[in-house]
């Protein structure tokens, strides 16, 4: 954890006046439409992304910016996304993706275990954050450094932690046009399809109805090839964008494998 001289907390001086000014915006009835969005799954204080975004540039402008060093601002960001509330971790999420990797803060080697302990120590627990990290940052980071940060993420798709798991396919979304990454995103979805979790299979989903709109043969040989570990709602997702014969000949065939 990073210290000023005297040894006092950096995320004790800073953090807190940060986390005040978003909370001088909550209101309680944003805070039960997303805790019912989510189903509960994560608590929210009740403010608007517009309004998140707003406060920390003003924080990081008054307090930040020409007080500490990009490391010191990286150790920030990741203590944001380590608070309890969802606006609190969206800060961080927007810390790292419009002020610190336009920076080129964020390192491979330095930093991918880092990312990696948000996941497996329990600070990014549910599909909202998760997949909002995936975009934002890790996409970001794959789309800037297209050789290392693609095969580190990748390699999550073998982690115990399901969401760890999920990034490892969601975070390629962004460049789903991209063949280069190809063979990275099929091993990754051969892993998460065979999980029983509802949201590894939506992942293989998502990524394959992306997908599907550069290259169809390729999702079309992938669901023959793991048809038997494809739930309804992912197949139907993957299929999005085929035509209403094909949806229904691949839902026919998994349906008559779940009989």
């Amino acid at each position: 954890m990073a210290t000023h001289k005297t040894g006092k907390s950096l995320n004790q001086d800073h953090i807190p006046i940060l986390l005040n000014q978003i909370n001088q915006h909550a209101d309680p009835k944003v805070k039960i439409w997303w805790e019912n969005y989510v189903k509960n799954s994560a608590p929210f204080r009740g403010v608007k992304m517009a309004v998140i975004r707003k406060c920390l540039h003003k924080w990081h402008g008054e307090y930040i910016e020409d007080v500490l060093d990009l490391e010191q601002q990286l150790d920030l960001a990741l203590a944001l996304i380590k608070e309890k509330y969802t606006e609190d971790k969206l800060a961080g999420t927007i810390f790292l993706h419009e002020i610190l990797i336009p920076k080129e803060v964020i390192k491979p080697k330095k930093d991918v275990k880092r990312l990696a302990d948000l996941f497996s120590n329990g600070h990014i627990y549910d599909w909202n954050i998760c997949d909002w990290f995936c975009m934002k940052v890790l996409g970001e980071l794959i789309e800037r450094n297209g050789k290392e940060w693609p095969k580190l993420i990748s390699k999550w798709s073998s982690a115990e932690n399901l969401w760890q798991a999920r990034a490892s396919v969601v975070a390629f979304v962004r460049v789903s046009e991209n063949r280069d990454y190809y063979n990275m995103i099929e091993k990754s979805c051969s892993n998460l399809i065979k999980r029983e979790d509802r949201f590894s299979k939506t992942a293989v989903g998502w990524i394959l109805r992306e997908i599907s709109k550069h290259d169809d043969k390729f999702v079309k040989q992938f669901i023959e090839r793991n048809m038997s570990h494809f739930s309804i709602e992912s197949l139907r997702n993957a299929l999005k964008y085929s035509s209403s014969h094909e949806r229904k000949h691949y839902l026919n065939m998994l349906k008559n494998l779940k009989i």
